[in-house]
């Protein structure tokens, strides 16, 4: 019954940013950096927030300016960069698909979820993942939930490289023609940069 088909672009994903980084680089908690007065995350959560269902925070600080209930802590016991957050991001989301962007990409294509969710029924997909100019993109995978409980038996035994992980799975890579939206912030540099572009 046509009523019954579930289309690809109407299905929902939960949004998970990923801020439980240290954010050495930058002397101080990367997501409240300030972007023409607006902390870094904030800018993040709003390019984020129109193309999602629900948004969660896989962060290990409390951030005032957003509510508690979508704030979590890792879900390991140890914790070994972005992969940790995917991890805890899978398991805390609702959906069957969950959507990755760190915290620190302000610019984030405001297509990324449509982009990526015309793969999702593709035959055994398990990640969507951008690339860009030959490079790709793992901290902005659309991945599919059932993947949590494979990622601490592949630390275990492979090591915690989020690429490398992603590359252990049934992925496809979508392409996106402008690199400038996957810019990342990891020094005073790069901000100055954007704030002056």
């Amino acid at each position: 019954h046509p009523l019954h088909v579930t289309h690809r672009w109407l299905m929902q994903v939960d949004g998970v940013i990923l801020a439980g980084g240290k954010s050495t680089r930058m002397g101080s908690n990367k997501s409240q950096i300030l972007l023409n007065n607006k902390p870094l995350i904030n800018h993040v959560f709003d390019r984020l927030h129109p193309q999602v269902g629900k948004i969660w925070i896989s962060t290990n600080v409390n951030l005032e300016q957003f509510p508690e209930n979508i704030q979590f802590k890792d879900q390991l016991e140890e914790s070994f960069g972005p992969l940790t957050g995917v991890y805890s991001g899978l398991k805390q989301a609702q959906t069957d698909w969950v959507q990755f962007c760190p915290n620190d990409c302000p610019l984030l294509p405001a297509n990324l979820v449509l982009e990526l969710k015309k793969f999702i029924t593709q035959a055994n997909a398990e990640i969507i993942i951008p690339r860009v100019d030959g490079f790709l993109e793992p901290t902005f995978i659309l991945c599919s939930k059932s993947l949590a409980d494979d990622i601490p038996l592949y630390v275990k035994k492979k090591g915690v490289k989020l690429q490398k992980w992603v590359m252990a799975h049934n992925y496809i890579c979508v392409d996106f023609n402008d690199k400038k939206p996957f810019t990342n912030i990891n020094n005073k540099d790069d901000l100055a940069l954007i704030e002056n572009a």
